[in-house]
This record gives C-alpha cells, sequence and structure tokens, in this order.
C-alpha cells in the first residue's frame, strides 16, 4: 500500500514539474527583459538630461554672444555718429580754411602795398635827403609857436613811418601764423579720419565674427534639440517595451498560478480514487484469508486481486502541460542621424595672375569722380571713403574688392616693384588705415577727408610715415 502511495506522488510531483518549469521559465525570461528595458529607460533619461544640459548652455552663451553683437553694432553706430561730427568738423575746417586763406591774401596785399610805400619813401630819402628836410623845415620857422608846430608834424610823420614798419611786421608774423594753423588742423582731422577707418574696419570684422559665432551656436542648439527628440523617442519606446514585459511577466506568472491549481485539484483526485481501490482489495484479501482458515485449503494467488490491483495502477494519468508561447520581442526603430549643416565660408576674390590690373583701364573711371567729397562709408558720388573709392573704380572694370582698406590689402597679391593701377595702403596704429590707387611718379588717388577725391604724394609728409606697401589686383 505504501508503495503504491509514492508511486502516485511520484507520479504526480513529475506531472506538476513537466508543466511548471516551462511556465516558470518563461517568467524569468520576461523579468529579464522587464530589467534590461528599464535600465535602457535609465539610460535614455540621462542622455536626455545631458541633452537638455547642452542646450541649456547653448542657448545661454547664444544669449551672451548676441548680448555682445549688440554692444559691438552700438559701438559701430557710435562711431558712425563721431564720424557725422568729425565730417561737420572737417567740413568747419576746410571753410576755416578758405577763411584763413582769404586773410593771408589779404594781408599779402596789404604787405605788399606797405612795402611800395616804404620803398618809395627810402628813394626819396636817398634822392632828396629828406631827413635835411625835415631839419630844415623846422629851422625855417618864424616863431617859437611855428617850431613847436613843426616839430609836431615831423614827429608826426616819423611816427607814421614807424607805425607802417611794425604794422608790416605783425602782419607777416600773422600770415605764418595763419598758415600753420590751417595746415595743423587739416592734419588733425586726417589723423582722426583714419582713426575712425581704423575703428571702421575692426568693429566690421568683430561683427561678422559675433554673426559667424551665432550662426554656428543656431546649428549646435538645433542639434542638441534634435537628439534630446531622439532620445525621448528612445525613452518612449523602452517604456512601452517595459510596460509590455511587465503584461507578458504577469500573465506568465498568472499561467503559473493556474496550472499547479488545476495540478493541484487532478493529484487530489487521484489520489483519493486510488485510496478506495486499496480499501476494496485489503477488505477481498481479509476475507479471502478467513475463506481459507474455514475451509482449511490452501488458497491459491488471488488472480481478481491482482487484477484489480493492476487496473488501479493502470487507472494513474498524467497530463502534458500545455506550453506558452513567448511572444515577438518588438524592434527598436533604428536610430537617425542629424547632419550639422556646414556654415558658408565667406569668399574673397582671387588675386590677379597677370601681371595686374592697369592703371590705363582705371584712369577713366577714377578721374570722372574727382572732387567728390570725402564720407565716412560712402561707395557712390554723393560721397566716398578710402575703401569705397577704390572698390568703386575697381568695380567699373569688373574687378570686386573686399569692402574695407584692411580687408583690400589681405587679399591682394603684395608687390615690392608697384606699377600704375596697383593699391597703395597705409596705416596709422596696427591696422590698415587708408588706401588709394598707385598712379605712377611717386603719386596716388584717393579719397582723403580733408581733401575729397584728389591726388597727392605717397612720399608727402603726412603720408609717407604711414606708408605700408602696395598690393595687385
Amino acid at each position: 500500500m505504501n508503495k503504491k502511495l509514492l508511486t502516485i506522488a511520484i507520479l504526480g510531483t513529475l506531472s506538476f514539474s513537466s508543466l511548471i518549469l516551462p511556465t516558470a521559465a518563461s517568467a524569468e525570461t520576461y523579468e529579464d527583459k522587464v530589467n534590461k528595458s528599464e535600465q535602457q529607460v535609465n539610460q535614455t533619461q540621462e542622455d536626455i538630461d545631458a541633452a537638455q544640459q547642452k542646450v541649456d548652455g547653448l542657448k545661454a552663451q547664444s544669449s551672451q554672444t548676441e548680448t555682445e553683437l549688440a554692444t559691438i553694432t552700438n559701438t559701430i553706430n557710435a562711431n558712425k555718429d563721431k564720424t557725422t561730427s568729425l565730417l561737420a568738423e572737417i567740413e568747419a575746417s576746410q571753410k576755416e580754411k578758405e577763411t584763413l586763406e582769404s586773410e593771408i591774401k589779404s594781408l599779402e596785399e596789404k604787405i605788399a602795398q606797405r612795402s611800395e610805400q616804404l620803398e618809395d619813401q627810402a628813394r626819396t630819402v636817398q634822392v632828396n635827403g629828406d631827413t635835411k628836410n625835415y631839419i630844415e623845415f623846422i629851422v625855417e620857422a618864424e616863431s617859437m609857436s611855428d617850431v613847436l608846430g613843426r616839430v609836431d608834424v615831423v614827429t608826426d610823420l616819423v611816427k607814421a613811418n614807424k607805425d607802417l614798419v611794425q604794422a608790416q611786421a605783425d602782419d607777416k608774423e600773422a600770415v605764418v601764423g595763419k598758415k600753420e594753423q590751417t595746415e595743423q588742423s587739416i592734419v588733425q582731422q586726417n589723423a582722426l579720419a583714419a582713426q575712425l577707418e581704423n575703428a571702421k574696419a575692426e568693429m566690421e570684422k568683430q561683427l561678422l565674427e559675433k554673426e559667424v559665432v551665432v550662426s554656428q551656436l543656431a546649428i549646435e542648439t538645433a542639434s542638441a534639440e534634435t537628439d534630446k527628440e531622439k532620445y525621448l523617442a528612445q525613452k518612449a519606446e523602452a517604456e512601452s517595451q517595459v510596460a509590455e514585459y511587465t503584461a507578458a511577466q504577469e500573465a506568465a506568472e498568472m499561467a503559473v498560478l493556474a496550472s499547479f491549481e488545476e495540478e493541484t485539484e487532478e493529484t487530489e483526485e487521484a489520489v483519493v480514487v486510488e485510496s478506495s481501490e486499496t480499501t476494496e482489495v485489503v477488505e477481498e484479501t481479509q476475507e479471502s484469508q478467513k475463506s481459507v482458515e474455514e475451509t482449511k485449503v490452501v488458497a491459491s494467488t488471488p488472480t481478481e486481486t491482482t487484477k484489480k490491483t493492476e487496473k488501479a495502477t493502470n487507472s494513474t494519468s498524467t497530463k502534458t502541460p500545455v506550453k506558452t508561447e513567448t511572444p515577438a520581442k518588438t524592434e527598436t526603430p533604428a536610430k537617425t542621424e542629424t547632419k550639422t549643416p556646414e556654415t558658408p565660408k565667406p569668399t574673397t576674390p582671387a588675386p590677379s595672375t597677370t601681371g595686374g590690373t592697369s592703371w590705363s583701364a582705371l584712369q577713366s573711371h577714377a578721374t570722372s569722380v574727382m572732387g567728390t567729397p570725402y564720407l565716412y562709408g560712402g561707395t557712390t558720388t554723393n560721397g566716398f571713403d578710402c575703401s569705397g573709392f577704390t572698390s568703386y573704380v575697381f568695380a567699373k572694370v569688373g574687378i570686386s574688392l573686399p569692402r574695407t582698406a584692411a580687408g583690400q590689402y589681405a587679399s591682394s597679391t603684395k608687390v615690392t616693384n608697384p606699377q600704375p593701377g596697383d593699391l597703395v595702403f597705409f596705416k596709422d596704429g596696427g591696422s590698415i588705415t587708408h588706401v588709394g590707387i598707385y598712379v605712377g611718379n611717386g603719386q596716388f588717388i584717393g579719397s582723403q577727408s580733408s581733401t575729397g577725391v584728389a591726388y597727392t604724394s605717397v612720399n608727402s609728409s603726412y603720408w609717407g610715415p604711414k606708408l605700408v606697401g602696395y598690393g595687385r589686383y
């Protein structure tokens, strides 16, 4: 009896294990997938946080750069205001120069007249002996009062001559002083114009640099925000997988629990049936033994009992466990790459390799605007600054030059043996501040603040010390 019970228990256990183990293994697989997906969610969240920090940093940097850009723009505007004021001063200086030149001309006429008068008086003294005439004029007086009167007349004449000589000396000194004042005023105005040209070139350079930085930051910010969106999509996908695997894990655990309950019920039923059959066999055996004792006949092997026992044994059956299928794994969408667009590079005209532009090609265009006034930032016949003039003339023959004097110097082919048609460059301080067109014989034509478009000497007292060199296009 104990052996049969043990057999039933073993068969029940094997049946239970064959059903539970695949289901439990399936549940463990889902748990691993859930853990892996949760790790992916955490990693993606870290990537999102890092992308957000990058976006915030780029936005802060962009804000700072835009502030610097606004400051540079304000400085440029302030320089333009200063230039307007300076041009007014230059115009006033030009008028003052014209007034001084007029005064100088008037003084020179007076000096010439007095010189002629003094020469006449000196000639009279030499010819007629005016000094003796003065004495005779006094001696011939008829009375004392007449003597005093004649002395006063002679005194007035001598004093008048003396005042005439003194006025002549004073006027000559005034002429010299006014000439020096005029020249000094022009030099100062030229120096201020050069400083403004230098400041303009530097500010425009800084403005371009800041604009490039702002564009690059905008590109990087857009790229970082794209990365953030990509990470958010990956996180949503990972969270979806977590929910899917968690649901599958719960379903697998429910299947394990249901299988366990079903197997338990079947095992209990089998044990009850086997226990009932075993009781019947025992009772029959006892009755058989009692019959033998009463008849004293050796009993044979109880065939019927054996058959019943085998029948009870064969009645025990095991069910084949039902396998649950693992749901298909959801594929993670392929990552997309975002290419950062390249920042367009500024182009500069290539220097000529054919010997440069000749003065004969440029001359008619340059001389056609002779006398055009100087205008800060000017590029038309209403007014030119130095680089505006050279750009205008070269554009007439199909050559595009950079806008500033410093830019024209940087992109030109430097030459040590200048020919007419080359550009000549000057500086007052750290960088190029003035440019003109070399015409030969030590002369160049350019738009100067003091004269407008005019010829001047490369080696003059003002431009000579500032000469840098020559460039060819």
